[in-house]
C-alpha cells in the first residue's frame, strides 16, 4: 500500500472512531445486570385460588343425535347442556342436523338479556356472585351487554330447561306456571265467597300448599306484596304490554325490581288473601286488559 493510501485510510478510520465516540457508542461498560422475573406470586407467597373460565366445546349434531346423547357422550346433565344453548333450541326434540351447540362442565353458559344485571343472573342460578364475577374476569367490568354469554359455575340446572318443560317441550310465548287441575276458568261466574255474578280475570289451579310456581315468561317484577284479594302475590311485566300475576301465594322468593327469566322459580303456592282453598291463580293481561291464559298456554 502506498503512503498517501496509507494516510488516507487513518484519517477514515480516526473519523469512524470520532462519530461513534459522538454517539456513545465507546462509553466505558457497565456490568450487565442480570434481569430477573418481575410480578407473580413467589413461592414464598400466601397461596392464592383462581377460578378458571370455561373451556367451550362446539360440536355440530349429526343426524339421529338426540340432546340425551349428547349430553351423554360430553359427561354434562341434560339440564346444563340445554341451559347453555337457549339462544339456540327451540325445544327439547328433534334438534335438526347442522345445529352447533355449546357445551361446557361444571356449569352452565348465560346469555345475558336487556335490563338484566349480574345480580339477577346470580339469584336465577343461586350462585354466589362473587364466584360469576370471578370466573369471568369481571372484576374491572362497570357494565354487561345484552347478548354476552356468561360461564355460571356449579350451575347443575337452568329455568331455560325448566320453561321448556311447562311449555310442553317446545318455545311458547308463555308457559304454564305450574301444573294443576283447573278448578275455575276465565270469564263470567258466581263468586265463590260473595255467591254473587263475577267477571273471573284469569284462571285458578288447584295445586297442593308450598308448590313451585315458576315465572310464565321472562320479565321484570314490578309488584311482590300482600293485597286484600289476592293475598301474596307477585305481577311480572313482559315484552309487548304483557304482565303476568300470580296470587294466593304462600311464599315470594323475588323482590320488585328483580329480572327474572321464563321458568325461574318465583313463589310458592297457597291459599293466602280471598281464597276458599288451596291453588294458585294466574292472569295474562296486555296494556291492561284481560285475557284467557288457556289461549295463550301450550296444551
Amino acid at each position: 500500500m502506498s503512503r498517501p493510501l496509507r494516510i488516507v485510510v487513518v484519517w477514515c478510520g480516526l473519523g469512524l472512531l470520532w462519530w461513534a465516540w459522538q454517539q456513545g457508542l465507546l462509553s466505558p461498560s457497565e456490568p450487565v445486570e442480570k434481569i430477573v422475573a418481575q410480578g407473580g406470586p413467589s413461592f414464598t407467597d400466601e397461596s392464592i385460588s383462581l377460578v378458571p373460565r370455561a373451556d367451550v366445546l362446539e360440536y355440530e349434531v349429526q343426524p339421529g343425535d338426540t340432546l340425551e346423547q349428547i349430553a351423554s357422550r360430553f359427561g354434562v346433565s341434560l339440564e346444563a347442556l340445554v341451559g347453555s344453548n337457549a339462544n339456540t333450541l327451540d325445544g327439547l326434540e328433534g334438534v335438526a342436523p347442522g345445529t352447533v351447540l355449546k357445551i361446557v362442565k361444571n356449569g352452565v353458559l348465560h346469555a345475558v338479556k336487556r335490563g338484566q344485571t349480574l345480580t339477577d343472573i346470580a339469584r336465577t342460578y343461586g350462585v354466589a356472585l362473587s364466584e360469576i364475577i370471578a370466573s369471568n374476569g369481571l372484576e374491572d367490568r362497570g357494565y354487561i351487554y345484552p347478548g354476552e354469554e356468561f360461564f355460571i359455575p356449579g350451575a347443575v340446572t337452568s329455568p331455560f330447561f325448566i320453561y321448556l318443560q311447562m311449555a310442553g317441550g317446545k318455545k311458547s310465548l308463555f308457559a304454564w306456571p305450574l301444573r294443576g287441575v283447573i278448578s275455575s276458568g276465565f270469564g263470567p261466574r258466581i263468586h265463590p265467597i260473595s255467591g254473587e255474578p263475577d267477571f273471573h280475570q284469569g284462571i285458578d289451579i288447584e295445586v297442593p300448599e308450598g308448590t313451585d310456581v315458576y315465572a310464565s315468561c321472562a320479565g321484570r317484577v314490578i309488584v311482590a306484596g300482600r293485597h286484600s284479594g289476592y293475598g301474596l302475590y307477585v305481577v311480572l311485566e313482559h315484552s309487548h304490554g304483557y304482565r303476568t300475576l300470580y296470587g294466593h301465594l304462600s311464599e315470594i322468593g323475588v323482590y320488585r325490581g328483580q329480572f327474572v327469566e321464563g321458568g325461574q322459580r318465583i313463589a310458592r303456592s297457597g291459599n293466602t288473601g280471598n281464597s276458599t282453598g288451596l291453588h294458585l291463580h294466574f292472569e295474562i293481561l296486555q296494556y291492561g286488559r284481560p285475557l284467557n291464559p288457556l289461549a295463550l298456554l301450550p296444551p
